[in-house]
């Protein structure tokens, strides 16, 4: 019996308000050999239905504490992974980490995807060639694959989006008959990036000098075209990597063909070795997938998604908004689930996060998927819609199925047992909702604070902080000006950081040229209850004043004479200097 694999199961997950994002699943390899069987009577498979016989229940490996998951995320390439592969010309190329396709990089190589798995992140790797003909475990392609098969695999992962899940643009991209053999050399010739291998890189030593005792100039440094022509031209290059030729050897080809290299000073000399790196040089920088660096690339790559947020924007946001373990916090979250996953990093994944979304779906969360957060470390996490966030909301029944064949009974009553399941799930997400005492509410969302802070700070407990971001100063204005006269606020006030980047040398130290125009702005305030209760010497003092006012106004009765009006305005004057000095 054939089993289609996109059929979705019988029993679906219920509403459990957490983002369906499994990072760790990977591909089951087709195995070559049957299942062996054994006999004795079968049992229907929960997920597809097919009968199988009774196993040996194999015991449950036991979990791995919370902060060693969250340790190995950061550390260490797992299969399926999302990586972030930083590039000699400061590029970024974003990878899936498997065991089948090859990652090509132009003309910066290409290696087995395999190489990534087990590597440490943040760590820089030389692509090179293999010194057997195997290319070492994990390194050459699967028997009988060809470099077409390995181009197709290669041509999916370099298709696929960065962060979305695995087999999605695989159906879409099957017929397109790409032909990478060609690339490879002809058809059923290898690829020879099979057989590259990563290794760590060995760093050149920086130049520590002192500018004073450098006696070399620049002056007499020709840069003309007449010059350059003494240099290796770009057939000779692609001639000396066909041959197998290290970029170092490369450099330093160029350095013995460079005549006046040695009038340069020690600062110009690295200047042009890392110029020169950066254009030969084969090597990947996996970037862990942390928040500091994701806020970095999607801010060069693309600001808009996560609103033009900053990486020193998103820490005093984390700090303003007192973030800690095992707190419980309201989450309006429009940057693609950075913020949410920056607050579950600074968290550890203990106590509960609450964000709202616009569709009766999940949060579209395309950043926080690209983190390589897996279900248990998502489990802290909840979301509705802004309809189901009302006290009054109720989830309409199913349509009716009577006129159904009896054939269908069994799958009505599924359909049956998952809507009470989302029902009970859905009922305790409201009910945890409105119960209150929150911690924070952060918020970082297109829509206009002001209505959602309304709306959601009664849930707050006391002393609970609200903070808002915007990239424009203007809307928090308006908030800020609203919790100014409100006496359920203390303490709201509006703050913009300031960052700039230095580079950091020996003798060189200096800001950089360039830096970014703004961060966006923070609106922070603590949500407070006033008191009911008021002192009597306020209630007197009120009262003296009100009667002092109509006395002068002669809206009292008849007008007292000036002398005893006098005396009554010095009496009344002394009590409330001294009421004042004791309020």
């Amino acid at each position: 019996m054939e089993v289609d694999p996109q059929a979705p199961p019988s029993e679906s997950a219920p509403h459990t308000g957490t983002s369906l994002i499994n990072t760790d699943a990977a591909p089951i390899p087709p195995t070559s050999a049957p299942v062996p069987t054994t006999s004795g009577p079968a049992e229907p498979s929960s997920s597809t239905g097919v009968k199988r016989p009774h196993d040996r229940p194999e015991p449950s490996a036991p979990l791995l504490p919370m902060e060693e998951v969250l340790r190995r995320r950061l550390t260490v390439i797992q299969e399926g992974d999302n990586v972030l592969l930083r590039l000699p010309s400061d590029s970024i190329k974003a990878v899936v980490a498997s065991k089948q396709g090859l990652v090509q990089l132009g003309k910066f190589g290409s290696f087995p995807s395999s190489q990534l798995l087990g590597l440490h992140y943040d760590i820089t790797y030389e692509i090179s060639p293999s010194e057997t003909s195997g290319g070492g475990e994990g390194s050459s392609p699967a028997p009988g694959t060809t470099a077409g098969g390995g181009g197709e695999e290669t041509f999916q992962q370099s298709e696929r989006g960065f962060g979305q899940a695995k087999g999605k643009k695989r159906k879409k991209n099957a017929g397109k008959g790409k032909d990478v053999s060609a690339e490879a050399g002809g058809e059923g010739k290898v690829n020879p990036g099979w057989q590259n291998l990563l290794r760590p890189l060995r760093r050149q030593p920086l130049v520590d000098a002192v500018i004073d005792d450098i006696t070399e100039t620049n002056e007499f440094i020709d840069d003309s075209e007449e010059a350059k022509q003494s240099l290796l031209s770009q057939e000779e290059i692609t001639e000396l990597r066909a041959q197998g030729i290290s970029a170092e050897e490369i450099i330093q080809r160029q350095i013995e063909r460079h005549e006046r290299f040695g009038l340069k000073t020690d600062f110009s000399k690295e200047k042009w070795r890392k110029r020169k790196e950066k254009k030969y040089l084969q090597t990947v920088h996996p970037l862990a997938p942390s928040s500091e660096n994701m806020v970095n690339h999607y801010a060069l790559r693309n600001p808009q998604a996560i609103l033009h947020l900053r990486a020193d924007t998103l820490s005093q946001l984390l700090v303003l908004a007192n973030i800690r373990p095992h707190g419980r916090y309201l989450v309006v979250d429009d940057t693609g689930g950075l913020v949410t996953a920056s607050i579950l990093d600074r968290m550890g994944c203990e106590g509960r996060v609450l964000t709202f979304t616009e569709a009766d779906s999940p949060p579209a969360w395309g950043v926080l998927s690209a983190m390589n957060f897996g279900e248990r470390e998502l489990g802290c996490v909840k979301w509705l819609n802004w309809m189901e966030a009302d006290e009054d909301y109720e989830r309409p029944p199913p349509p009716p199925e009577d006129n159904m064949p009896s054939i269908a009974a069994s799958k009505t009553l599924a359909r049956q047992r998952r809507h009470n399941l989302q029902v009970a799930d859905l009922n305790n997400t409201r009910a945890e909702l409105h119960t209150g005492n929150w911690d924070g509410l952060i918020l970082a969302t297109e829509l206009n604070p002001l209505s959602v802070i309304a709306r959601l700070s009664p849930h707050l407990a006391g002393s609970g902080i609200i903070v808002a971001y915007s990239p424009y100063v203007q809307v928090l204005a308006e908030v800020l000006q609203y919790t100014k006269k409100d006496p359920n606020y203390l303490n709201a006030n509006i703050t913009e950081s300031w960052t700039r980047t230095y580079q950091v040398l020996p003798g060189r130290t200096h800001p950089l040229m360039t830096t970014s125009g703004t961060g966006g702005y923070l609106f922070h305030a603590t949500r407070v209850f006033p008191s009911a209760f008021q002192r009597e010497s306020n209630q007197r003092i009120a009262e003296r004043r009100q009667r002092k006012k109509n006395r002068t106004r002669g809206k009292e009765g008849e007008k007292p004479s000036g002398a005893r009006v006098a005396a009554e305005d010095s009496a009344s004057s002394g009590i409330e200097d001294a009421l004042d000095e004791d309020v």
